[in-house]
Order: structure tokens, then C-alpha cells, then sequence
């Protein structure tokens, strides 16, 4: 199972599983600290009706990276984001960059 170097599941170990139908299966274990942050942090506070999709459109131009701004924080479920919370943000890192090729 090869996760990228830039993958949110780059450096996280994986784990061999028992399944419901006794079958083995490999996951990837979930993250439970803080990811490092690096290339610097905004500090933002969460205002009514803003969601984690919405910022991460705001700072980083697609609602998918959303797991981004969860990594940078402490663990929080996505749904329990409320106003006045004050989030870290990372830094456009290599997830996301858009890498374009042209074809001629």
C-alpha cells in the first residue's frame, strides 16, 4: 500500500486487521497527535456558518483539502467546528499545489 510523500497518510503506520469475515486486511492507522507544521501558520477565528470545506476553499483554493487545516489542529471532529474557535492554518504545502502539463 504506497502512500506519497505528500499524502495526508505519509508517515502513518500500517496496520494488518482482522475483518468481519475473517479475512486480513492492511489500513492505514488513524493520526491522533498534531501534525508538524511547516513553512508557517495563520491563526483564524471560525465565524457563524463557516464550515472546514468553506476555509479550505478560502485558503487553499479546493474544499478537498480540508483535512489540512484538521491535521494543524488538535484532534476535532469536522462537524463540531463552531464559531469562535480559533483554527491554525498551515501554509500551502505540496498537497496544494496544482502541478499542470501541457499537451500539445
Amino acid at each position: 500500500m504506497p502512500v506519497k510523500p505528500d499524502s495526508r497518510f505519509a508517515n502513518l503506520p500500517v496496520l494488518q486487521v482482522l475483518a468481519p469475515d475473517g479475512t486480513t486486511r492492511r489500513v492505514i492507522a488513524l493520526r491522533l497527535e498534531r501534525l508538524s507544521v511547516d513553512g508557517g501558520v495563520t491563526r483564524y477565528c471560525v465565524t457563524q456558518g463557516e464550515a472546514i470545506d468553506l476555509l479550505a476553499r478560502r485558503f487553499y483554493g479546493d474544499e478537498r483539502l480540508w483535512w489540512r487545516i484538521l491535521d494543524a489542529n488538535p484532534v476535532v471532529y469536522p462537524l463540531d467546528i463552531e464559531a469562535g474557535d480559533v483554527l491554525n492554518i498551515p501554509a500551502p504545502g505540496p498537497a496544494t499545489r496544482v502541478t499542470r502539463t501541457r499537451k500539445f
